[in-house]
């Protein structure tokens, strides 16, 4: 039996989506938390607490989450009753995570024992799918803001960084090349299925190839470049290139394509601002609803990838509505069907 491009891409995703998950949250997890306490000047005892990245594990397992259930979405090729299983296990897996996080869980042994039960719950959740949707196929909109969501978590990826400016133990410094190694994969199975989404696109094929490979090199750079650069101009580009490689396929003029840049720019810029305001406010319920120690004052506590998938939902959504816009005045101006409008 042959098996299909999207079926092997969507069951790679499911399957490295719950080992990452697994060993995020019992490996990683329980070597960042902070535990016991210090003293102050006074020689008061206080409760250690966390400083900026510490729960990065935390960010790589909703990474993972996202990219098994996208998984699902390639398989069932964006279904619209496979769209709403994908949103439901996420959900349900997105529970279990914050209340095994509150547990502690953590050991090699254990590790596998939730990869095993994550690779399950996965198959089952896209048997579901696939029994559900079956004869079904989402619609170039749906397609479209999948991709667009898709391609965003792909760069999203790459922000994932330890505290560490310097690794200076053995454990920090596998604990960083099993992170890079790990977020890396996980960038480019999330850009793979964006492209699997977008599908071979009949009109604008080099506009798509063109800022796709930018959005690359851009990715490029904020991965191996230092944490100061990470909001800086080359996730600016990447973020930019991806949305416009997406939309490409339903630009019809070059000027389109400068307009649509520049959509994605200002749509790049103000989510920046949206993420980091409302990634603390996630960010400290999260670590409230595990129980783990707080992040320092001076610092902040941010959790970016639940709430890049909101956004992605909403820009994919707006640039949609602009591909579409075109499209639709000309309809209005050619009038109804018989009209004289239409008829020239």
């Amino acid at each position: 039996m042959r098996i299909s491009w999207r079926a092997a891409v969507g069951g790679l995703a499911g399957l490295v989506g719950a080992v990452t998950w697994a060993i995020s949250s019992a490996v990683y997890q329980p070597i960042m938390e902070p535990s016991g306490v210090w003293y102050d000047e006074a020689g008061v005892a206080v409760q250690q607490t966390a400083e900026n990245n510490t729960y990065w594990p935390r960010e790589l397992r909703h990474l993972a989450i996202l990219l098994a259930v996208a998984g699902i979405l390639v398989l069932c090729r964006t279904a619209s009753r496979a769209v709403a299983t994908a949103v439901v296990a996420a959900g349900g897996w997105l529970t279990a995570d914050v209340l095994l996080d509150r547990f502690d869980v953590h050991g090699t042994g254990t590790a596998i024992v939730l990869a095993s039960a994550a690779t399950a719950y996965v198959a089952t959740a896209a048997f579901l799918a696939s029994r559900l949707s079956r004869a079904d196929t989402g619609g170039p909109a749906v397609r479209h803001v999948v991709a667009g969501t898709l391609a965003l978590l792909a760069v999203t990826s790459l922000l994932v960084v330890t505290p560490w400016v310097e690794q200076t133990t053995p454990a920090q410094i596998r604990a960083e090349a099993e992170l890079t190694a790990l977020k890396i994969v996980v960038s480019v199975l999330f850009a793979v299925l964006a492209a699997t989404t977008v599908g071979r696109p009949a009109a604008r094929a080099g506009a798509t190839l063109g800022f796709g490979l930018v959005a690359v090199a851009a990715g490029v750079f904020v991965a191996v470049g230092e944490y100061r650069f990470v909001y800086s101009y080359a996730l600016l580009i990447a973020v930019v290139a991806a949305l416009v490689a997406v939309a490409a396929p339903r630009v019809r003029s070059v000027a389109g394509l400068v307009g649509m840049t520049v959509l994605g720019a200002v749509c790049a810029v103000a989510s920046f601002a949206v993420l980091i305001i409302g990634g603390m406010v996630v960010g400290s319920v999260l670590t409230s609803l595990a129980g783990n120690p707080p992040v320092n004052g001076a610092d902040t506590d941010i959790s970016a990838p639940l709430l890049v998938t909101v956004l992605g939902v909403a820009m994919s959504l707006l640039t949609l509505a602009v591909t579409a816009l075109p499209g639709a005045l000309r309809a209005v101006q050619a009038g109804p069907p018989g009209s004289p409008a239409a008829a020239g």
